[in-house]
């Protein structure tokens, strides 16, 4: 051992530089690796996720194809487990407010996502109660709350039993009756910082709880008994019929186009497009990478055997047999690796902030127990292959040369191992490109509105007389070009109401209900008017709503409903407007697209405005002109004139953007990559050169001295080297065109995969390699050739 410590130093060995790559390689390898773990064990903590499914709803427009949707109304959970008798839990919760601020009766102010529950929560998805009541108990009383183990520690002990109320329902007294166990980073539910009781809900909201139509916001679950198969559940909604005593359901003409689904919750997470294929590049790139840094380490060893050979052939005079060569660079490179997992240890530490923004999670939930065990099993795999390759190629060197020069130069191996280095840097080079034009595309991507300049403020909870002093003194100033409402903000998922004949009852179709907006609202976003006009303020007639549509919505209602001509003064019924109030077209606008482009995420929907002339929840303001002093001027504004709430002001533009931030984050984790191989890859280029000159300095110099210029003598390296470059670039570079296809098909929007662009990323790579070898071998040309012929 004690050797093999001393030749951590040994000259000609290039030890520190095969271990500074061992632990650069295995932390980002093993990141990736670990993240793929992470996200694929997602709800593992539920003590029988096998057994537990979440409930949706399926419906269709005149008996077209059937959509699916993650929600259902409210009854449906408890009502499935009341009639089934294989069901064991059955629970559904709904959402309240994220980053919802509260306050103490010790006017502490904090924030946490709220969410409404039901008795049963605990028992689908079961937390420790650290203190307070039995949730069956206390969930089922109004007004009672659980909060976070989190929120707990940040207030005390002294909160239990005391009463909070929230800023935007000061009139809500909620009571602290318990503390849960913080739910872990790998499910799929919300982050739920407070638990409400259902029987709350009607001071808060709407009451829909009971409803078993309509009203379906509430993420349902249900856990079947051990034994018991969900395909025992596939008349569901036939039972229920039969058993519901509820005029609803047996009178209502739609029936036939609704019924229920079962997503197995182990599922939820991974079925995703997103997820599934962002596993596959992460896992791919993971295992390349870990390839890369072992195939740069036998590159390293096996370019040293010119100055080892000596040492290994006098081993074997002294006796020593091929266990004993195989046991000592197995030694080596156990040694090597291990001090190499140290170093990775470090770098991931060091680099603990960035991958933690990157993923999205905490590094403790990202190596649990089972993946630090899983990782040690790779590091002994890395140190088998590390010790094994390399030991069998010293084991065939011959006893006489320990008294003559070896000169055997295993440059087939070494090429070898450099063609597929070339050719995984050209393939991470080339998914970078393509990632990074493909998150360019998106974040500059036309939704038919215009959010630059644009910002925003959530007046929820604020007075009406509050909203419209801000909306007036923001008017006034002079870098304010437009000031207008919504209900519906951009970026975020538009809500569903179904266009029908009140007559007949028939549905046509599902459209993205934008709800209310006020004056100049498409003059702010620059929402292009192709029939009729904006809203008019002074519309006069009661009985009737004034709407806007979009282009779709007119095609499509052409398709269902046999329209004719001009879209303007017809009328329409949206549920959830009610049947008395049909809503009159005043203007038609073109198609705009709202929330992402992922594809799975994208809404294709028609969208419909309704017109509403007092302040909604969402404030717009776009400015002439942007900087820091401007965006401070109407956040005063947005201060002084709404105290009674805390209100922000955001840009949406930044909001927009950072819809694609896990795409960032991936073009970031290949980019890190990326950098690692390519400079892994260029110090085995440089060793195979530094190899190479060393062998051949003799041809070189007798090269020089008969006249050879220098640049014949980089040719001569350069043609060689070229022979592996351009084939490893090439396939390296066709393997990412493949890699790529299946990437963009998660996008709506997605570039063009053009030959010039893998061609570009091919040029550079090469370009790399031969600036590199041109300068080592520059050096070499130039060294006095005597020198050289006098070692020889």
């Amino acid at each position: 051992m004690k050797r093999i410590f001393k030749s951590l130093f040994r000259r000609g060995e290039a030890n520190l530089i095969k271990i500074l790559c061992l632990g650069v390689g295995m932390a980002i390898g093993m990141v990736m690796l670990a993240e793929v773990i992470f996200e694929r064990s997602y709800d593992n903590f539920l003590p029988h996720p096998e057994n537990t499914y979440q409930v949706g709803e399926r419906f269709r427009y005149n008996d077209g194809e059937w959509d699916e949707f993650g929600q259902t109304p409210g009854a449906v959970a408890p009502g499935i487990k009341r009639y089934y008798p294989q069901v064991e839990a059955a629970t559904r919760f709904t959402w309240v407010s994220e980053d919802m601020t509260f306050v103490t009766e010790q006017k502490e102010k904090l924030t946490g996502d709220v969410f409404l529950c039901d008795s049963s929560f605990f028992d689908v998805f079961p937390r420790k109660i650290i203190v307070g009541e039995n949730p069956h108990e206390g969930l089922n009383r109004p007004n009672n709350v659980y909060i976070s183990e989190r929120l707990y520690k940040a207030l005390g002990e002294q909160i239990m039993g005391k009463s909070v109320s929230w800023v935007l329902y000061p009139e809500v007294k909620g009571k602290i009756a318990g503390v849960f166990e913080d739910f872990p980073e790998n499910t799929h539910l919300p982050q739920i910082d407070m638990a409400i009781a259902m029987p709350t809900i009607g001071q808060i909201m709407y009451d829909g709880s009971n409803n078993w139509l309509g009203n379906d916001r509430y993420r349902s679950y249900i856990r079947l008994k051990e034994g018991h198969r969900i395909e025992e559940l596939k008349d569901v909604k036939q039972i229920l019929l039969d058993k519901v005593p509820s005029d609803v359901l047996k009178d209502n003409p739609n029936l036939e186009n609704l019924g229920l689904y079962f997503t197995p919750i182990m599922e939820i997470h991974t079925s995703s497009d997103y997820v599934r294929i962002i596993n596959i590049v992460l896992f791919s790139f993971g295992l390349i990478m870990l390839a890369v840094t072992v195939l740069n380490y036998i590159l390293l060893t096996i370019s040293s055997m010119v100055n080892r050979a000596k040492t290994i052939a006098t081993y074997r005079c002294y006796g020593a047999k091929s266990g004993n060569i195989y046991q000592m660079v197995l030694s080596e490179s156990c040694l090597h690796c291990f001090i190499g997992l140290a170093l990775a240890v470090l770098i991931i530490f060091s680099l603990q902030d960035f991958l933690q923004e990157q993923m999205g999670h905490s590094l403790s939930s990202l190596f649990p127990m089972t993946t630090i065990l899983g990782g040690l099993g790779i590091v002994a795999l890395i140190i088998l292959i590390c010790g094994l390759m390399p030991g069998y190629l010293y084991t065939r060197i011959p006893v006489t040369y320990a008294y003559r020069r070896y000169t055997e130069s295993k440059r087939y191996w070494k090429l070898g191992l450099l063609f597929f280095q070339f050719m995984l840097t050209t393939f991470f080079i080339s998914i970078l490109t393509v990632i990074g034009l493909e998150y360019n595309t998106l974040t500059g991507y036309n939704p038919g509105f215009n959010y630059k300049n644009v910002f925003y403020a959530n007046m929820w909870g604020v007075p009406g007389t509050e909203r419209s002093r801000c909306v007036e003194e923001l008017k006034r100033l002079p870098n304010v070009k437009y000031v207008s409402w919504g209900s519906q903000l951009p970026f975020d998922g538009c809500a569903g109401n179904n266009v029908y004949n009140p007559e007949t009852g028939l549905e046509y179709m599902n459209i993205g209900d934008m709800y209310y907006v006020g004056p100049d609202y498409h003059k702010l976003f620059d929402i292009k008017i192709i029939d009729g006009k904006e809203f008019i303020p002074e519309w006069k007639d009661t009985t009737c709503a004034p709407i806007m549509v979009s282009r779709d919505f007119v095609e499509q209602m052409r398709t269902l409903a046999g329209w004719k001509g001009s879209a303007i003064g017809k009328s329409v019924f949206l549920t959830g407007h009610g049947n008395e109030n049909p809503g009159v077209i005043q203007g038609v606008y073109e198609n705009i697209r709202l929330g992402s482009q992922i594809a799975e995420e994208q809404d294709e929907r028609a969208t419909v405005m309704f017109y509403n002339a007092k302040p909604t929840n969402n404030l717009f303001i776009r400015l002439q002109e942007m900087g820091p002093e401007k965006i401070q001027e109407i956040q005063d504004v947005v201060t002084r004139t709404m105290p009674s709430q805390e209100v922000k002001v955001y840009s949406v533009g930044l909001e927009m953007d950072g819809m694609y931030t896990d795409i960032l984050h991936v073009r970031n984790y290949v980019l890190f990559a990326g950098i690692c191989i390519l400079i892994i890859a260029l110090i085995g280029l440089t060793a195979y050169i530094r190899d190479e000159v060393s062998r051949r300095r003799s041809e070189i110099a007798i090269r020089i001295i008969h006249g050879a210029s220098v640049g014949k003598v980089q040719k001569i390296f350069l043609q060689d080297l070229l022979k592996i470059a351009i084939p490893a670039t090439v396939i390296g570079a066709l393997l990412a065109v493949k890699v790529s296809a299946m990437l963009l098909q998660l996008f709506a929007v997605k570039i063009e995969l053009t030959w010039y662009l893998f061609g570009g990323c091919i040029m550079a790579v090469l370009f790399i390699v031969l600036a590199l070898a041109a300068l080592l071998i520059l050096k070499a040309a130039r060294m006095n050739p005597t020198e050289n012929l006098r070692t020889e």
